[in-house]
């Protein structure tokens, strides 16, 4: 329960930081956030930043013990709150130590099946 509350309080500061950091762009400069998804662009970057760098961090040896619990609250919370996005770069780049053909698949997969998915929605909810 505690890893529970854990991750669910990181993911409301990732969620807060992501939205923070789109209205920051929106008010301090509009014509770049109006022309580019540059907040989101931000975020993914940093969150995949932030991720390479607490994975890197905790699973070392002499890691704290508290390491399970700040790689909850940071790496799925935080992280994922921040960005889903990170998650992906990180679970990639394991299936890239593995096979280069897992790690390009999973690229070509997530990313066709999204984009798929997302016009599916909007196709089937009438917006096309």
């Amino acid at each position: 329960m505690k890893l529970f509350l854990l991750a669910c309080l990181g993911g409301a500061i990732g969620s807060g930081a992501r939205y923070g950091t789109d209205l920051a762009f929106r008010q301090w400069a509009p014509a770049l956030a109006a022309a580019f998804p540059w907040a989101t662009l931000v975020v993914n970057v940093v969150g995949c930043l932030a991720i390479g760098l607490g994975y890197g961090w905790l699973s070392r040896e002499g890691a704290p013990a508290y390491a399970d619990e700040l790689r909850v609250f940071m790496l799925v919370g935080i992280c994922g709150g921040l960005t889903t996005f990170s998650t992906f770069a990180n679970q990639t780049w394991d299936l890239f130590r593995t096979s280069t053909g897992l790690g390009l698949a999973n690229i070509a997969v997530s990313v066709v099946l999204s984009l798929g998915a997302a016009w599916l929605g909007l196709f089937l909810s009438g917006a096309r």
